[in-house]
C-alpha cells in the first residue's frame, strides 16, 4: 500500500468510528497485509487525535495465544492503542448506545514509570523495572461491525482490535510477588459468571506480554512512555454481554473492577 491508500483507509475507519454506529468497513480493508494494517492503525491514531481531540494514553495486547491469532492468519499476538477518552476507573457508567456490542475481559493493567528506550530487547525479567503500578483491570471491547466474521486479522489491527475502554480497579501492591501464570480471572454480569481463565493464557505471563509489547513497539519506531497504561492481555476471549447491568472482572485473591452498562 502506498501513502495515499493508507491515508484513505485510515480516513474511512476514523470517519466510521466517529459515528458510533455499526461499521461496514470489512470490504474496504479485506486485502490488507499485517504490516500495512499497523501503518493504517497509526494513521487512524493521528486522525482521531488531530488538534488535541484525543490522545494516546497507552496500549493493549490482544490475541495472545496461537489458537486466537492463527485462524486470523496473523503471525502472532497483536497490539493497539488506548485513547485517553477510553480511560475509566472502576464504578464508571456507560450510557445506552455505546459501546454498541460490549464485551469484557479481565486484564492486569500496568502503569509505566519511565520511557522504554530503543536498546537491548526487554524480557520478562527486565521489563519490571519500567512498571510503576499494577491494577486489576478490565478491557471493555466493542464489536462495532455489521458483520464481524468478515473482519480479517489485519482489518482488526487497523481498527484497534475492538478496543473501547481501559478500566482500572484494585491496585495490586505486591505485584512483584505474583505467580502470574497461575492467576485466576473471571468476568461476571450481575453476579453471574460469563467466562474465566488462567494467567498463563496471557502469553504465559503478563510480564512476558509486557516485554513483547515494549519490543514490538520499538520495532515500529515507537515506545512505551512514562504514564502509559497497558492492558497486558485477557485470561479469556471477550465475554460479550447479553444485556445491560453491572459488569465485573476480578482476579482471585487480588480484587476487581466494575462498570455499569445502561
Amino acid at each position: 500500500m502506498d501513502a495515499k491508500q493508507i491515508d484513505a483507509f485510515a480516513q474511512t475507519i476514523a470517519d466510521a468510528r466517529r459515528t458510533r454506529k455499526p461499521m461496514d468497513v470489512a470490504g474496504a480493508i479485506a486485502g490488507m497485509t499485517e504490516a500495512d494494517a499497523y501503518k493504517v492503525q497509526f494513521a487512524v491514531h493521528d486522525k482521531i487525535c488531530a488538534g488535541g481531540a484525543d490522545r494516546i494514553a497507552g496500549w493493549k495486547v490482544a490475541l495472545t495465544l496461537p489458537h486466537q491469532y492463527e485462524p486470523l492468519k496473523l503471525s502472532g499476538p497483536v497490539f493497539a492503542c488506548i485513547y485517553q477518552s477510553g480511560v475509566r476507573q472502576s464504578g464508571a457508567v456507560f450510557e445506552e448506545g455505546y459501546p454498541i456490542k460490549p464485551g469484557i475481559e479481565p486484564e492486569l493493567v500496568a502503569r509505566i514509570a519511565r520511557d522504554a528506550g530503543m536498546g537491548a530487547p526487554y524480557t520478562a525479567d527486565t521489563i519490571g523495572s519500567l512498571v510503576a503500578n499494577v491494577y486489576c483491570g478490565m478491557e471493555l471491547v466493542d464489536n462495532r461491525y455489521l458483520d464481524a466474521t468478515k473482519m480479517t486479522g489485519p482489518g482488526r489491527i487497523a481498527d484497534n482490535v475492538l478496543q473501547a475502554a481501559c478500566v482500572t480497579g484494585t491496585e495490586v501492591k505486591d505485584w512483584r510477588k505474583l505467580d502470574f501464570p497461575n492467576l485466576k480471572g473471571r468476568s461476571l454480569l450481575d453476579g453471574k459468571e460469563l467466562a474465566s481463565g488462567p494467567g498463563s493464557a496471557v502469553m504465559g505471563s503478563a510480564l512476558i506480554s509486557l516485554a513483547w509489547l515494549a519490543n514490538k513497539l520499538n520495532e515500529h519506531g515507537r515506545m512505551l512512555k512514562a504514564g502509559d497504561l497497558v492492558l497486558t492481555g485477557s485470561v479469556h476471549p471477550p465475554a460479550f454481554l447479553p444485556g445491560p447491568g453491572v459488569a465485573r472482572t476480578e482476579f482471585e485473591g487480588l480484587g476487581g473492577t466494575e462498570i455499569t452498562i445502561k
